[in-house]
């Protein structure tokens, strides 16, 4: 199953000869990434897509627990996620990073992602 483009490290399309396609574990994968690295209204063509990470997210009042709900609904609305089975979220407010690891259950296998957001 080819899913969709492979984007590299830094969440671009590989364009050229270096283009490959992605799909199963590591698809979902990347699916899940790409929705939890999105800003609200960032896509033009949908601005209802992404998250509110400077609006509500990231502010000074957030609490971890708060931000591990909402984490956890993005990831499970991502298509071929069945369930997650462990998320962890910790920020570090001194060096302004938030770090999110997770697994979930997809319809081709474990799916285990660690994302990082940095302000």
């Amino acid at each position: 199953m080819a899913g969709n483009l492979k984007l590299d490290s830094n969440h671009d399309i590989i364009i050229g000869r270096g283009a490959t396609r992605v799909g199963g574990v590591e698809y979902v994968a990347q699916l899940c990434k790409c929705r939890l690295l999105t800003l609200l209204r960032e896509w033009q063509n949908d601005p209802t897509l992404g998250l509110p990470w400077y609006e509500e997210i990231l502010t000074k009042n957030s609490k971890v627990a708060d931000i591990q709900v909402v984490l956890a609904n993005v990831i499970r609305k991502t298509n071929h996620v069945r369930q997650i089975t462990s998320l962890e979220v910790l920020a570090d407010y001194r060096t302004r990073l938030l770090t999110v690891n997770f697994t979930a259950i997809s319809d081709y296998g474990d799916v285990t992602e660690l994302v990082e957001w940095r302000l």
